[in-house]
This record gives structure tokens, sequence and C-alpha cells, in this order.
């Protein structure tokens, strides 16, 4: 996510990759035929072509990276805080490429144009614009904040250590934006609590990269007065 002025009005909740991933309920197969299905219905065919525009940036960012399809896998999974994602193991780039090859054709339609279908721009660690040098700035912050992760719950099947480390390549060699994204995601099954002033900070980071006001508020009641500061 790279224009928050532009496109602040859908940046009040959590949008892109992140997004589509909490949006698998462990039930949502009772309504959905596939998971291409799935999507179809949370995105619809009419209206302002820049939410599915800011997830297709998300998966080209993350097909395109140095990442590996384990750490691919890891970050996926970050967000499966209802254990109903859709399963990727061995093939995490061919997902990518599935899910943009459908929802391309969606944003078209809806009058995005092709160059914003297939082009973003560049980040971390050599982008120039503004904002990438903002993401860039705010780049340790985020590596820190991944220190927050530090209990694996007992329903959660992927493992922390290497989680953590996924986040952190992901925050340096691909979008810390993104990276902090996942890592919201990532504290339903990693974390065990916040403190006050670590929830602030999230607060802080978040506001900085232009969220909205309920980015950050969905992990609100991990806040624990009692908690040590990160």
């Amino acid at each position: 996510m790279h224009n928050p002025i532009t496109e602040q009005d859908n940046l009040t909740f959590d949008f892109g990759a992140t997004d589509l991933g909490t949006s698998f309920h462990r039930d949502w197969g009772n309504y959905a035929d596939s998971a291409l299905d799935h999507i179809a219905q949370r995105y619809g065919t009419e209206g302002d072509p820049t939410p599915v525009l800011l997830l297709i940036e998300d998966l080209l960012r993350l097909r395109d990276s140095t990442l590996s399809g384990e750490e691919i896998s890891l970050l996926w999974y970050a967000t499966d805080i209802s254990l109903g994602a859709p399963g990727i193991p061995g093939k995490e780039r061919e997902w990518l490429q599935e899910v943009l090859s459908f929802v391309i054709p969606i944003a078209r339609s809806r009058g995005a144009s092709a160059f914003s279908c297939s082009t973003y721009p560049p980040c971390v660690p050599d982008g120039t614009s503004a904002a990438a040098i903002e993401h860039r700035r705010l780049t340790a912050d985020v590596v820190e904040l991944v220190g927050m992760l530090d209990q694996q719950q007992s329903w959660s099947y992927t493992p922390l250590a290497p989680t953590r480390q996924a986040l952190v390549r992901c925050a340096e060699t691909v979008c810390s934006e993104l990276a902090f994204r996942f890592l919201l995601c990532a504290t339903g099954p990693f974390c065990s609590r916040l403190s006050p002033a670590t929830y602030e900070r999230l607060e802080r980071v978040s506001a900085a990269f232009g969220h909205g006001p309920y980015v950050v508020s969905a992990v609100r009641y991990l806040v624990d007065e009692s908690a040590a500061p990160l």
C-alpha cells in the first residue's frame, strides 16, 4: 500500500492479502463452492476497483519477492485465525498466481487499467518514492515489534520462530507495511498479551503507514494493563 491519501477510504479496516486471509472463516465452505467462489462473493463484480487493486498489489509483491515458498506459506497462515484458510503447502506461488488470474479481470471490469493490475512501486529496500522512504524508515520498528510474538497458542499448527523470521524477511525485503499487517494477524496464534505501551506503539506505526482507525483495534482485546512493554 503506497498511496494512503488517494486510497484512504479503503484503509479504515484491514485490506489486501491480509484481509483476504482472515476472511476464510472455518465455515466459509458452507457458503462457497471453492476458494475462488468465496473470493468472488467477497469482492463482487461492481463498484470501486481500489479494494481489489490493494489485494492485487500485495499478491504481486509476494509473488515477485525473494521469499521462499515456505516463508510465503507461513505469512499466509499467520492470517488463518479461524483455521479455515485453503491449504497451499508446496504451491505457494501457484496459489498467488491463481488468485491474481481470478481477481485481475474483476478489477478490470470495474475500470482499473491493465497497468495498475500488473505493476507496483518499489518499496524496501530500493524504493525512491516518498511512501517507500517512509516505509524504509519504519522497517526497524516493524522488525522490533515482531518480538511481541512470544507464545504459540495451543490451537496453532505453524511454528513461532520461522513465522517471526518470515515476518522480518518480509519487512526487510518486500514491504514493511505489508509485513506489519501480517504481524497484526499473527498476534492471534502467537501473542499471549500486549502491554498498553506496545499497543500504543502499534497505533503510532499504523498511523504512520496511513491506516485507518480500525486496523490496529482488531488486536485491542490482547491488551493487558499489567503486561510489561516490549
